[in-house]
């Protein structure tokens, strides 16, 4: 997994509260693998990048977006981070709780397993938000999926998706994914670098160097002592 950025950096060794690494992204140059639910549209990058994927209740059906599949690992947390435009913002037909999106974690059936309504509270053109979801009731190894919709969305309220991106949120320290930071995951770590070992780690680069060295050691070492 990709790491994507540092969250809340508190002393004790510059230790992070929470690690997101990149598990998916839509954006002009990432969507092959992502649905749009309008019949006969094709993505592009062009096309993209024009807001033509846009959100709304059509004559014809939702036009929604949705992920790939997500395999559910040692992870707790999802974030959705989201970039998007509401084009029709000056149009007088324009209401934006009726254009504010529902981002929705469900299953490969389609089945709703979490949702959360991101209510825009005025009249405006860009529109930049996140939202995390608990996701730790899920099993590990199964599959879900992140769906946006407009459910109520006229066409003058439609949103335009221009990226997407969803992280899994991880505990600093925590090699081993179990959910807690312990000797045991500096035990991983120094099996991997001892005897090349990688049994039982999720995330070895600790400090974020793109390399897995005895720096990660120390790194959960300033976080059992500090934490």
């Amino acid at each position: 997994m990709k790491r994507f950025l540092l969250l809340l950096v508190v002393m004790a060794g510059v230790v992070p509260l929470a690690l997101a690494f990149e598990l998916v992204r839509f954006d002009s140059n990432n969507y092959n693998t992502w649905t749009y639910t309008r019949p006969g549209f094709v993505m592009t990058t062009d096309v993209i990048n024009q807001d033509k994927v846009t959100l709304y209740k059509a004559s014809n059906g939702d036009y929604t977006l949705v992920s790939p599949s997500i395999m559910k690992q040692q992870f707790d947390s999802v974030e959705v981070k989201v970039l998007g435009y509401s084009k029709q913002y000056t149009s007088s037909y324009y209401d934006p709780y009726l254009g504010s999106p529902t981002i929705e974690i469900i299953n490969d059936n389609g089945e709703v397993l979490k949702s959360v309504f991101y209510e825009f509270e005025e009249k405006r053109l860009d529109h930049t938000f996140a939202v995390k979801f608990d996701v730790s009731d899920l099993v590990n190894g199964s599959s879900f999926k992140v769906r946006l919709a407009c459910w109520q969305a006229r066409i003058y309220d439609a949103f335009s998706v221009r990226e997407v991106i969803v992280d899994s949120i991880l505990m600093p320290g925590d090699v081993d994914g179990d959910g807690s930071v312990t000797a045991g995951d500096i035990t991983v770590l120094y099996n991997y670098l001892l005897n090349d070992d990688g049994e039982n780690m999720v995330v070895g680069d600790q400090d974020g160097d793109g390399s897995i060295t005895s720096a990660d050691i120390t790194f959960v070492y300033n976080v059992i002592i500090g934490g």
